[in-house]
């Protein structure tokens, strides 16, 4: 099942939509079509309540995806790569496939997202301060109020100092800028960020206690995710380290499972898929490497061709994408399997294929490193 919809592109990132989006965004709209707003308008019907929130709430998610724009631009001038823009139940996320080049980049970028919704918080409250003046409807003076306050609140909960958070980066530049070391600063800034997950979740236990039960269990998951957060992030410097310096040829596997050009799609299914389990084969014409067959591409086609087409005829085109030399750097290989949305990627040298590094292949090495200590 697809995670995520795509609405479209912005400045050359993808904005997608997580599923889990709409869980938050009904819950928002719902909170001011029924609390926020009859308690600023209580004259108002609810018809016009309930348009107001969701064009609100829209407005409030347009101001977080301005919050991950802020990152990404800055971030690609500072030379990290930003791939997605995902609207998810959290709120917002940037997909960057590389850590920042030095300390003077991740302040720069940590900073970007609340000086963002700063500036956003500004300006509404401006437009707010305007409608005032010029008596505006009291719906738009309460919705823009409402807005400056939310992108105050969006900056200030940011910039709180737990990693991932954009404080907990700004508080892992300073501490890469004086130790020298990128591991030890997001060590040291993880910790800072699994400690505000676990206050986040305490303030939220006390809150159901006090009768707030819908706002406690919304800070508990929130510092769950902060806990997870920071975990994942401080793994993947560890991963980084590791896999440094590292040849592709020394991570790959060799012992690949090849399927010839000319089977029919039944026999792929048969011999192939059924048999070893895999989702996925690279395809030889003799030793020449043409492309990789995927099981999604087979269930695309009618099972009435399958004792007829042959592999050959429905391989895609193999692309830069899909291929890395042995000699690559492991990490680099590890950035263009996350960047390229590939799960594996073939080893190659010219048109011979010599093995397949798939993310297995590097969490196994990972694992064992981090078991042994090493």
């Amino acid at each position: 099942m697809l995670r995520s919809i795509r609405l479209g592109h912005i400045l050359g990132i993808s904005l997608e939509v997580d599923y889990t989006w709409f869980i938050v965004f009904a819950l928002v709209a719902a909170a001011l079509a029924t609390g926020y707003f009859p308690a600023a308008l209580p004259a108002e019907r609810f018809p016009i309540v309930l348009l107001l929130a969701v064009v609100t709430a829209l407005a409030l998610f347009a101001s977080v995806v301005a919050h991950e724009l802020a990152h990404s631009y800055v971030a690609r001038l500072n030379g990290v790569n930003i791939t997605s823009i995902t609207l998810f139940v959290f709120g917002g996320v940037a997909r960057m496939t590389d850590e920042p080049p030095s300390p003077g980049a991740e302040l720069r970028i940590a900073a970007a997202g609340p000086a963002m919704s700063i500036f956003l918080a500004a300006a509404f409250g401006s437009v707010y301060v305007w409608g005032q003046a010029l008596q505006w409807p009291q719906e738009l003076q309460t919705a823009f109020k409402l807005l400056a306050g939310m992108n105050i609140m969006l900056a200030i909960f940011n910039l709180l100092p737990g990693f991932p958070l954009d404080g907990g980066r700004l508080l892992r530049a300073l501490l890469w800028k004086k130790t020298g070391s990128l591991g030890q600063a997001t060590r040291v800034a993880s910790g800072a960020g699994q400690l505000l997950g676990y206050a986040l979740i305490v303030w939220g236990a006390l809150d159901i206690l006090g009768g707030s039960l819908v706002g406690g269990i919304w800070l508990i998951f929130i510092g769950w995710f902060v806990i997870q957060a920071a975990v994942a992030s401080y793994r993947q410097v560890q991963a980084r380290q590791m896999l440094s310096g590292i040849p592709v040829r020394s991570l790959m596997t060799t012992d690949v499972v090849t399927v010839p050009a000319h089977i029919t799609l039944k026999e792929l299914v048969e011999n192939y898929f059924l048999a070893h389990g895999y989702t996925a084969y690279p395809v030889l014409d003799g030793e020449n490497l043409v492309g990789c067959v995927s099981l999604d591409k087979v269930r695309a086609i009618e099972r009435e061709k399958w004792p007829t087409l042959i592999v050959g005829d429905i391989v895609p085109p193999l692309s830069d994408r899909h291929v890395v030399s042995p000699e690559t750097d492991g990490w680099d290989a590890v950035a263009k399997m996350a960047r390229e949305g590939q799960p594996r990627l073939l080893v190659t040298e010219g048109d011979r294929l010599v093995g397949m590094l798939s993310q297995t292949n590097v969490m196994r090495l990972i694992r064992a490193r981090l078991e042994l200590g090493v």
